[in-house]
């Protein structure tokens, strides 16, 4: 899927997170801080990049905490499409892909999880060239949707909010203008 959204048929693999242990980490980190903004910061897993290419362009996934309300805000970009997946809610232009979904994390962590969402935002810096259609945010958000569903299994939210395989059609009159 990922040859399709890059638009190339080889990429390398930077990984920022080498290890799943690593990413849950600094994600519970993320959340124990969640009141104190400067003490967040968005966590990067991975990023792809075309072979051959001089690092000019890419595919980067971050991982954060967000506010409730920062998944209701308006897109600022025009032709943005918007999406509802299995309970989680996107967005995606050309070059970038947002998804927000619900992770009820256990234990103590259960309680600070249920006022916020887990946000993946990915940029898609590689030159897609000209877009004539919305198929390539639709393919976009489909490998957003399924990284974050391997996001929310190794963080182990006890919702298992994207269980389910994505069926990604845009809300009708969900476009930016």
């Amino acid at each position: 899927m990922l040859h399709t959204v890059i638009r190339t048929k080889s990429y390398r693999t930077d990984s920022h997170l080498p290890r799943d242990q690593r990413f849950v980490e600094r994600m519970e980190e993320n959340l124990h801080n969640i009141a104190d903004p400067a003490a967040t910061y968005a966590v990067t897993a991975c990023s792809y990049v075309p072979t051959g290419q001089a690092d000019v362009g890419r595919a980067t996934i971050d991982f954060e905490w967000v506010t409730l309300d920062d998944a209701k805000k308006k897109p600022a970009e025009k032709d943005t499409r918007e999406y509802r997946l299995n309970g989680a809610t996107g967005r995606s232009d050309d070059v970038t892909t947002d998804l927000y979904v619900q992770c009820l994390m256990p234990g103590e962590l259960k309680e600070p999880s249920r006022k916020v969402l887990l946000h993946t935002g990915a940029a898609f810096t590689v030159n897609l060239g000209p877009v004539h259609d919305h198929h390539t945010q639709d393919q976009q958000m489909d490998f957003v949707y399924r990284m974050t569903r391997k996001a929310t299994e190794v963080l182990g939210c006890e919702n298992k909010p994207l269980e389910k395989d994505p069926v990604v059609k845009a809300v009708a009159g969900g476009s930016a203008s």
